[in-house]
């Protein structure tokens, strides 16, 4: 999926997001969340036994939703083809941090990643745009 400038910035800005996916019931699944986006996917880590890891398993959708909350508001929910892939790299794991925190702060706290971890990669399909006024 091609992306227009003005969703790049906001992807790329260190924004978290809001990772939803379509659990066992009624109800959606929806988590704020740390991403890294790679290669036209974005890029979620999460544990082995995640709820939203089993929601991808039994649905392969997801939503991504990234907003600016500042005026002039602006927000873009991501729709896509979701799937579970191995963990992040020492590599990424460094990137994830350093895009969130300062690079000391970074490096400590991707050293002491410590539990058994999947991603969740997301490839978007769908762009839905919601553009606020400026009342400043």
């Amino acid at each position: 999926m091609q992306l227009e400038q003005k969703i790049v910035e906001l992807i790329d800005a260190p924004n978290i997001c809001v990772l939803g996916t379509t659990g066992p019931g009624v109800w959606p699944h929806a988590m704020p969340m740390w991403y890294l986006f790679e290669d036209g996917e974005f890029i979620f880590t999460c544990k082995e036994k995640a709820q939203k890891r089993k929601n991808v398993e039994r649905h392969g959708k997801a939503t991504v939703v990234i907003d600016q909350r500042d005026p002039p508001y602006y927000a873009a929910a991501l729709r896509g083809e979701a799937r579970v892939g191995p963990p992040l790299t020492t590599d990424q794991w460094l990137r994830l941090a350093m895009r969130y925190l300062d690079e000391e702060t970074a490096r400590t706290y991707a050293s002491r990643k410590n539990w058994e971890s999947i991603t969740i990669r997301v490839r978007p399909t769908k762009l839905i745009e919601f553009n606020g006024i400026d009342i400043a």
